[in-house]
């Protein structure tokens, strides 16, 4: 067993994102992804699935679900039950010396080994945008300092050195939460992790943005960042142009992954690009944001898109 865990987690529907999310790790982050077990809490998977992800690295993919006595509210119906799992880390620092959290829908551009040496505390993470935890809440929950500045769960870097309480009980802790509170997570996991370092006295110690840098942000900082996170509903498969999303997403479909399922294309979109999409055209198609939508997005993912792929004839001339 090798001292460091790297988790991830996806349901089947966004498994394609995840692909992607890996593929860049494995491909930009070498040395983290060498020293490191690497975790996927696969919820609803078939074996078809597993077998792509196998096909692409050598993951312990885990068969996750909640546990039975938490209610499916609507807000984690919303995420499905996948984006839980992360609690799951906690678990694994039971085992591992350092345990690090990977969001599945980010692009890894840089080698992460680095930050290993840079924190020494239990817990790092990057500030979230949203303003306070109670942004994470339908409610204020009762015994907890709501008013503090709130932490993204996208990046999460763990060191179990530093931890006062087992994994373990920070892990049951965590469950105990969801199920009491599940009709109010209007942000999933994030609030309760963010309550827990309330609840633990956990010191954060605050990882530079670039580790988890929203895909809206300036192109200079984009090329600077280790790990770019679409946050949001601003996804690389409906709204952005990153080359490398892009050569990622095309691996998945040639490994046998189907196309995007959580698009929120209208319903006009969808009717027009059904017409065009050919064998030839699919990845442009399945990606280009919808252009009633947002057609000044489109015209430029079209842009980039014949930029980045000059011997493609994806898009059409008159799109």
């Amino acid at each position: 067993m090798k001292p460091i865990a790297v988790m991830c987690a996806s349901s089947r529907f966004y498994a394609f994102a995840l692909y992607v999310s890996l593929w860049s790790f494995l491909k930009n982050s070498p040395r983290l992804a060498a020293a490191a077990d690497i975790y996927i809490y696969a919820y609803a998977w078939d074996e078809p699935l597993k077998q792509i992800f196998r096909s692409l690295g050598n993951f312990h993919i885990i068969d996750y679900d909640l546990p039975a006595d938490i209610e499916r509210t609507p807000f984690i119906r919303r995420f499905t039950p996948a984006l839980y799992s992360r609690f799951e880390a906690f678990s694994l620092l039971e085992k591992y010396e350092r345990v690090i959290c990977l969001d599945s829908d980010i692009l890894v551009q840089k080698e992460l080994f680095p930050v290993l040496s840079e924190f020494h505390g239990p817990i790092a993470l990057t500030v979230d945008d949203c303003p306070t935890v109670q942004n994470n809440f339908l409610r204020p929950i009762p015994g907890y300092d709501m008013s503090v500045p709130c932490y993204n769960a996208g990046f999460i870097v763990l060191n179990r050195e530093a931890f006062a309480v087992s994994g373990g009980q920070i892990r049951q802790w965590l469950y105990r939460m969801l199920k009491q509170y599940a009709d109010c997570v209007y942000l999933g996991d994030q609030g309760l992790i963010n309550l827990m370092l309330q609840e633990f006295s956990l010191p954060v110690e605050i990882c530079s943005p670039l580790y988890n840098l929203p895909a809206s942000s300036g192109k200079k900082e984009l090329k600077k960042a280790f790990i770019v996170h679409s946050t949001g509903h601003r996804k690389f498969w409906c709204y952005y142009f990153f080359k490398q999303w892009v050569d990622g997403y095309t691996k998945w479909r040639q490994a046998g992954g189907n196309a995007t399922t959580v698009r929120p294309d209208s319903a006009r979109w969808h009717r027009w690009v059904s017409k065009k999409i050919t064998p030839q055209n699919r990845i442009f198609w399945e990606l280009a944001p919808d252009g009633f939508k947002y057609p000044g997005k489109f015209l430029l993912f079209a842009l980039e898109y014949r930029r980045a792929y000059p011997q493609e004839k994806a898009v059409p001339d008159k799109a």
